[in-house]
């Protein structure tokens, strides 16, 4: 695994509340710890150490970056609305979490705010 990747990530609070995983040198991240949320954008590897960053399906190019800070925030920007902690359990929990108005959801600004505080 990329250890650069693998640091820039921990950095980022954001990503660091969520549940990460690699497999053949990809990193991704889910909202749930039981199986996979498949709607949180994840980095691949390209030739010449740059990032591809895709998802939540692979067929969803998000953009490609040529530091791994810069692939952290690629994914950071795809976050999907009111992202927070991992939720322990199954997508099925996670589903019947997601049902927070509109209006409650938390902006980027918000969300960066909120998850420094819950971090330290």
């Amino acid at each position: 695994m990329d250890i650069r990747l693998v640091r820039a990530a921990h950095a980022e609070p954001l990503l660091r509340q969520l549940h990460p995983s690699s497999s053949h040198q990809d990193l991704h991240f889910s909202r749930c710890t039981g199986d996979w949320s498949w709607d949180v954008p994840f980095v691949m590897h390209l030739p010449g150490g740059r990032y591809l960053v895709v998802g939540p399906s692979r067929s969803q190019i998000v953009g490609e970056a040529d530091t791994a800070e810069e692939a952290v925030a690629l994914v950071v920007g795809g976050l999907p609305p009111g992202c927070g902690p991992a939720v322990v359990g199954r997508r099925e929990e996670l589903d019947r979490l997601d049902t927070v108005p509109p209006d409650q959801i938390l902006g980027d600004d918000e969300r960066r705010s909120h998850a420094s505080d819950q971090t330290g």
